[in-house]
């Protein structure tokens, strides 16, 4: 175990390498601008360095469209084009380090430039559109606790760009550019593919050595040590590992429990391969055998995620999903007790973008279905309070129906006990 928590604990500080080809980068631009129509722009920025962080995970807009991993550069695209001197040009990648650039494969109408020379050409190119689509990841919250006065960035942004440009429309450009980034290309469902058979290896490692008296962190160690190992040198989100009570809340990721005899533990997790993520559950028994309560609900949440997952094809909107996940449920007498959606989109983002909910060969999303029982509710049978059951997998829509990426993860109630019985 002491390997696992030494090599998560002294990661280096990483982001995620080039994910496709240079003229892929370039597909999507050309694709963006001809959404664009000729009074409109679009204009992003890589988001900041943290400090003291050893992951840097860049703006997804802006690395969708070119590729970049590094701070502090800008795109700027229009169709009208974009004056520099005498000549116009469709698309302006602004930067600070040519090195991060140089391979950047460019159309006839795109350009390179310093970052320095950013505001003057923005400034100058304002007037002469009508509507700018944003991304700006700086643009957050800020609390001055000394004079107890809250700024909204965004918001103080819009209320000055209006004041100098009152013809001019703004807009966020996740929706925008999300209209392509939420059908993915054959290469960004490799990625996640392979983020998925690496957080499926890491789930059976976790089970293998789950036991009484283990830490969730170490449960934890066991899974991320895998994202390592096979490459992955990020996570999707904050690894979620619930035992006892914790199986209850949603977003828990202290991890800090000692798990004991009788627990559910309910393992939410997911790496990011080469920029993309997965999102993968499974709730086991820390014993190695689930209980007959247990059984009950834990074949009720797979009944009802196999049933969504049987029907999804081209065509079927997400909110169908969600409403016969509801009804199935509800059919059973615990819809009562399935306390959030169970879909969303996945790519770049964990919860990734989504502007049309009807579903599209190419996508990706999940399918979670979950019940949970508080220890004090007396409307559950007393024999279900205090424990959750979430079951989650990462499906692919196909040409005629789906294909279930996360299928190495055991989730049949025979497959976990019996892999829970060959302890390392």
């Amino acid at each position: 175990m002491r390997k696992f928590l030494c090599l998560i604990l002294l990661l280096p500080i990483v982001g995620f390498a080039q994910i496709a080809s240079t003229d892929e980068y370039l597909s999507r631009r050309e694709k963006i601008l001809s959404m664009l129509d000729t009074s409109s722009a679009i204009v992003l920025k890589a988001i900041n360095t943290a400090q003291l962080a050893n992951e840097y995970i860049q703006e997804h807009n802006f690395y969708y469209l070119t590729g970049i991993n590094s701070p502090s550069n800008t795109i700027l695209m229009s169709p009208k084009g974009i004056k520099i001197g005498n000549k116009k040009k469709s698309t302006i990648i602004f930067y600070v380090d040519i090195e991060e650039v140089k391979n950047i494969q460019l159309g006839t109408n795109d350009t390179l430039l310093k970052n320095n020379q950013f505001k003057a050409i923005f400034t100058k190119f304002l007037p002469t559109i009508k509507k700018l689509y944003y991304s700006a990841p700086d643009l957050t919250f800020n609390n001055d606790w000394l004079s107890d006065k809250s700024y909204f960035m965004e918001r103080e942004m819009k209320a000055r760009m209006k004041n100098f440009y009152p013809n001019l429309e703004i807009e966020p450009a996740e929706f925008f550019v999300g209209k392509l980034r939420s059908v993915k290309s054959v290469q960004e469902i490799s990625y996640i593919r392979k983020a998925s058979n690496i957080t499926s290896d890491g789930l059976i490692s976790a089970m293998k050595l789950a036991k009484p008296g283990v830490w969730e962190y170490e449960l934890q160690a066991a899974i991320e040590y895998e994202y390592t190992r096979q490459g992955a040198m990020l996570r999707g989100f904050t690894s979620i590992i619930g035992s006892g009570l914790n199986n209850l809340i949603l977003h828990y990721s202290d991890n800090t429990r000692q798990t004991q005899t009788g627990d559910l533990v309910v393992m939410d997790v997911g790496a990011k391969y080469k920029g993309y993520s997965t999102d993968i559950t499974r709730t086991i028994p820390i014993s190695g055998k689930f209980t007959d309560a247990q059984k009950e609900i834990y074949n009720m949440v797979l009944k009802v995620q196999k049933d969504v997952i049987s029907v999804i094809k081209p065509g079927i909107s997400s909110h169908d999903l969600d409403k016969l996940a509801k009804e199935g449920f509800k059919k059973m007498g615990y819809d009562k007790f399935l306390i959030h959606g169970i879909t969303h989109s996945v790519g770049l983002d964990v919860h990734d973008v989504l502007p049309d909910p009807v579903l599209k060969p190419g996508m990706v999303i999940t399918v979670e279905p979950g019940l949970y029982f508080k220890p004090n509710d007396t409307t559950a049978p007393e024999k279900y309070r205090g424990f959750g059951v979430r079951i989650e997998d990462t499906i692919l829509i196909t040409e005629n129906g789906c294909e279930i990426l996360s299928k190495n993860a055991p989730k049949e109630i025979d497959d976990i006990e019996k892999l829970m019985k060959k302890k390392k």
